[in-house]
């Protein structure tokens, strides 16, 4: 358990050395202006790195008609609610040691290292290569418990493994993705696993709900309140029928 930072480098063990920590956190402090700080992740205190200022990065690329790059894409740089609320659903769950888990769109990594913390096997996976080098960086801790890769969700087949478990968190904002997420995750998904996604209660989440069902899935909608005066964040449960 990670009580503080000075602790998470006394109390944790990591496939990472220092040297190769040293060179990730190198090559972050070349791309992009970075800050350290602690968060509660899986119930705990927990070192964490973050651009400091991510909407400079959004602005950026915008300016640059970069949006929708997924190389260039900023908005990995940001932790979401939905992520935060993902977080807390998992510590719902039964005992996870053990079981592998794939989360898509991983980001900077929040909701896959809370997952690793209760003692899943997680693959953290996002298109952009900005994006996994900081959750590499950030699951230094838990590296023994998380691996990251590449995934474009067009090309599903250069992954060639099946979870019982895949997770997401603010994945489902944008309606032209879907028809590339659900084979996606019928081709990961294990016999009776299960789909957890997060996001705000936007009204794309709630066209997705209609979207996935249609497309052969049951889903369970739930609610989670993060009592920060704004909208709870609503958590998808999604299974093949």
């Amino acid at each position: 358990m990670i009580a503080s930072t000075e602790d998470a480098n006394t109390q944790l063990q990591s496939k990472l050395s220092r040297h190769q920590s040293n060179l990730l956190l190198a090559r972050l402090q070349r791309k992009v202006p970075i800050e350290h700080v602690s968060t509660t992740i899986a119930g705990i205190s927990y070192p964490w790195t973050r651009v400091i200022d991510p909407d400079k990065l959004l602005e950026h690329a915008l300016q640059n008609n970069e949006d929708g790059n997924v190389e260039t894409d900023p908005f990995w740089a940001a932790t979401w609610r939905a992520a935060i609320g993902l977080d807390r659903y998992i510590g719902t769950l039964p005992d996870l040691h053990g079981i592998d888990v794939l989360e898509l769109g991983g980001g900077s990594g929040r909701a896959g290292i809370a997952t690793a913390l209760r003692g899943a096997n997680v693959c953290i996976t996002d298109a952009s290569n900005m994006a996994l080098l900081m959750c590499r960086y950030n699951a230094r801790f838990v590296a023994n418990k998380v691996y990251v890769r590449r995934l474009d969700w067009a090309k599903p087949f250069e992954l060639q493994r099946r979870f019982p478990i895949i997770i997401g968190s603010d994945i489902v904002y944008n309606p032209s993705l879907y028809p590339i997420l659900e084979p996606c995750l019928r081709h990961f998904l294990s016999d009776n696993g299960v789909v957890l996604l997060s996001e705000p209660q936007r009204h794309t989440g709630d066209r997705f709900e209609k979207w996935i069902r249609a497309a052969g899935w049951n889903c369970q909608p739930s609610l989670i309140d993060l009592n920060d005066g704004e909208r709870q964040i609503r958590i998808f449960r999604c299974q093949l029928a």
